[in-house]
């Protein structure tokens, strides 16, 4: 009668706390790394004396309500009434010790290129990944979600791995069986974009072996969008049709300015906030280079370059 209180510590026990950067990786297991310690509580409170238990035996003079971990092993306790009636062990702990031999921190950079981009062109992604070690990396699998406004175009076939595309969710899968220490991988991505704005793509990557540095696994990608198309051609002829360079979509992009320069490399016409009302008036027929350069919803300036034939 007097133990069988201590039927009621089963399931209470091991609210533990982490020295270091300790990390669970399941109810019952912990990983620490080498010189990391993980301390162990017991979750009686009506306790009067304990006993700490790895791999099924006792350990000397562990004792108190609290135990300190600092190598790998199956861990639990027996807790004591003051008529010394003891409790079945607690649920146990497994307590990984990571080899710092078989880490492979992976790095994954995810760029497009720096160009101006508008609506419908094709543009590129690059993913680069980069294997800091210390071991190499095994069944190495990156993954690429591209957004609902990206249509995917071509992937270009990698020299590390395989790569594919699954157009049912939009989703990019670049496996690597082995990848060596301090290897460097590229993949390359074909998108366009059907709507303008910005548009944030994030990719990530996972591996066999452990990764130390997880905050370097995904990388996000953000790329604005401009929804502007300049026309090639334009007739300021007065006859209601096509008299004006009109650029479809500046309307959205009131942070503008417009230069058009001629053959010779002067330049003929330069406005701010330009308003699609230019006719190339004094000016005669013939092909004209122009700069476009609009400010971005992120608040930078992207610039369009290109060519604008005058004919009357």
């Amino acid at each position: 009668m007097l133990c069988k209180f201590l039927s009621l510590l089963l399931g209470l026990l091991l609210l533990f706390a982490m020295v270091g950067s300790a990390q669970s990786t399941g109810p019952q297991t912990v990983r620490i790394a080498p010189g990391e310690a993980l301390k162990l509580k017991a979750g009686t409170t009506n306790a009067t004396a304990y006993q700490w238990i790895k791999n099924g035996s006792a350990i000397i003079n562990a004792k108190t309500d609290t135990y300190t971990i600092t190598s790998p092993g199956i861990y639990t306790v027996i807790t004591y009434n003051t008529n010394g009636c003891a409790s079945d062990p607690a649920d146990p702990i497994t307590v990984i010790l990571d080899d710092p031999k078989i880490n492979a921190d992976l790095l994954l950079i995810k760029s497009s290129e720096t160009r101006a981009i508008t609506v419908n062109e094709v543009f590129e992604y690059n993913l680069k990944l980069k294997n800091n070690g210390p071991s190499g990396a095994t069944l190495v699998v990156v993954t690429d979600v591209l957004p609902p406004t990206l249509v995917f175009e071509e992937l270009t076939t990698p020299i590390m791995g395989t790569a594919k595309y699954n157009l049912n969710t939009k989703t990019i899968t670049w496996e690597i069986p082995k990848m060596a220490y301090l290897a460097v991988a590229d993949l390359k991505i074909k998108v366009s974009a059907t709507a303008g704005g910005v548009v944030k793509n994030t990719a990530s990557v996972t591996a066999a072996e452990n990764d130390p540095l997880s905050n370097n696994n995904s990388s996000t990608d953000i790329k604005p969008i401009i929804e502007i198309k300049v026309p090639n051609v334009f007739t300021p002829n007065n006859d209601g049709k096509n008299d004006y360079l009109k650029i479809t979509g500046l309307e959205f992009y009131s942070a503008n300015e417009i230069t058009i320069i001629n053959r010779w490399g002067s330049t003929v016409y330069e406005k701010k906030s330009y308003q699609n009302d230019w006719t190339a008036n004094g000016l005669s027929d013939g092909t004209y280079f122009y700069v476009l350069k609009v400010k971005t919803a992120t608040s930078e300036w992207q610039e369009l370059k290109g060519y604008v034939t005058v004919i009357r």
